[in-house]
């Protein structure tokens, strides 16, 4: 067996596989020379294609929905594609790429070794918990106003108002007021509100919506849900363990943190809304009024587009929330 048989296939490390989607063109790679395997990246279809010569017979993907396979003709012969969908997998889906062409070069047809590393990934896949996209957009704007109230107050006072992770009505409880946080990646501002509760009044304290739009940052410079986490954590001091169980509540791991590499930016400033007798909620006490029986009624979910609305001044310290330049500056 020669040297070159033995050595290990070229693998791009997580921050630069990154960067070649980030740069938004598509990039070839050479992982193995024997047996040849050649991958290429499409950032804008967010796929792989992994290429080697046609030996054998194709692997059986049939039921799979990521994955599909053909034989296509190449100057030298038949070869076969691999195309793998890797839209919000891509680290995961880069390690089956890698561990198709380790496979193959430690002697296994191309057929056995996609199917030996679909099964190992599969293992690995079932230990591993992903968030919703919308709870990770959700919890990160929940974390990126933590990290500005930090700023201007002290970690006992800023972790002892969120509220949220532990199931209380509102995420926010300030001094003089509650906060319902919520971010979207919509055009609109247009956030789903869960249950006839979340923006149900506490009968002696005003309630405020903070919106918060973002978008990916694609090229550009942003934030990640991870990176959210860990500028919080940089922050705290005496409330770590607080904070890391508040994480916990809400599905976050700190094992899983490279699953949640996407960067985002603001799409506009955040802004404030006052949930008061004119707001569009659907409350507690409206369906009671509105909805015969209003008690056999559960599962209420909705959509308020606060585009046109015009927001408000809660007053400190969410008032330094809206105000900052540097909101994403984690």
């Amino acid at each position: 067996m020669s040297q070159e048989f033995n050595e290990p296939v070229t693998a791009l490390t997580p921050d630069s596989l990154d960067e070649y989607f980030r740069a938004g063109v598509t990039t070839s790679h050479l992982l193995a020379r024997d047996p040849r395997c050649e991958l290429l990246i499409d950032p804008g279809r967010q796929t792989y294609e992994l290429l080697t010569p046609a030996v054998g017979v194709e692997p059986d993907l049939l039921g799979l929905e990521r994955l599909s396979v053909e034989t296509v003709a190449m100057e030298d012969g038949p070869w076969f594609l691999l195309l793998i969908d890797a839209r919000d997998l891509r680290h995961e889906a880069y390690g089956l790429v890698v561990a198709i062409a380790q496979a193959m070069r430690s002697g296994l047809t191309f057929a056995a070794a996609t199917l030996a590393a679909l099964s190992n990934m599969r293992e690995v896949l079932a230990t591993r918990h992903r968030l919703s996209l919308d709870q990770q957009v959700g919890l990160l704007g929940e974390l990126l106003v933590l990290r500005n109230l930090l700023r201007t107050h002290s970690e006992e006072t800023v972790i002892g108002w969120w509220l949220g992770p532990l199931a209380e009505q509102h995420d926010l409880a300030c001094e003089d007021y509650d906060v319902e946080i919520k971010t979207a990646t919509s055009e609109r501002r247009l956030h789903v509100i869960h249950g006839t509760g979340q923006l149900q009044r506490n009968p002696t304290r005003p309630l405020w919506l903070l919106s918060i739009r973002l978008t990916r940052a694609g090229g550009g410079s942003g934030v990640s849900l991870a990176a959210a986490v860990a500028g919080v954590l940089q922050q705290l001091t005496n409330r770590r363990d607080a904070f890391r169980d508040h994480l916990a509540r809400l599905g976050w791991r700190d094992q899983d943190a490279d699953l949640y590499r996407d960067a985002y930016i603001l799409r506009d400033a955040p802004l404030a809304f006052p949930v008061d007798d004119d707001f569009p909620a659907i409350t507690e006490d409206r369906l009671a009024r509105a909805v015969p029986h209003a008690d056999l009624v559960s599962g209420i979910s909705y959509r308020v587009d606060l585009t046109s609305r015009t927001p408000g001044d809660p007053g400190q310290p969410i008032r330094d929330v809206l105000a900052t330049t540097e909101f994403l500056n984690v």
